[in-house]
C-alpha cells in the first residue's frame, strides 16, 4: 500500500518539573498520579524510540514518559492520537519505576 508506514502504540504518563527542574509524574487535584494514556507514531512523527523511560512530546506540546511500547496494526491507527516527536531526554529510574507500577 502506497504511503504505509510503521505504527506503534506508546503508553505513557504526563510529566511536570519540580522546583529543581527534574521530571516528576503529573498529579491531579487529589494528589494522585494521572493514569497512563496511549499515543501512536504518525506519518510526520520526528525522532526515534530508543527505550522505555524516554520522553515524547504530544501534538499539544505535553511531555510524556514512555512506560510501554506495543504493536499497533496500521488499520487501527486512527483509534489513537499521533505524537509529535521523540526527544533524547530520559527520566530518572525512580520516576520510571513509579510509572511502571501504575501499568501493572
Amino acid at each position: 500500500m502506497k504511503g504505509k508506514y510503521e505504527v506503534h502504540e506508546y503508553v505513557g504518563i504526563p510529566l511536570t518539573t519540580d522546583n529543581s527542574g527534574h521530571y516528576q509524574l503529573k498529579v491531579d487535584d487529589q494528589n494522585k498520579i494521572q493514569p497512563p494514556h496511549s499515543w501512536r507514531t504518525g506519518k510526520h512523527t520526528r525522532g526515534q524510540f530508543k527505550q522505555v523511560g524516554q520522553i515524547l512530546i504530544t501534538e499539544n506540546n505535553l511531555k510524556v514518559v514512555i512506560i510501554a511500547e506495543l504493536p499497533l496494526a496500521f488499520k487501527d491507527r486512527h483509534s489513537l492520537t499521533p505524537l509529535q516527536r521523540f526527544t533524547t531526554e530520559m527520566v530518572t529510574n525512580d520516576v520510571l519505576e513509579q510509572g511502571l507500577e501504575l501499568l501493572n
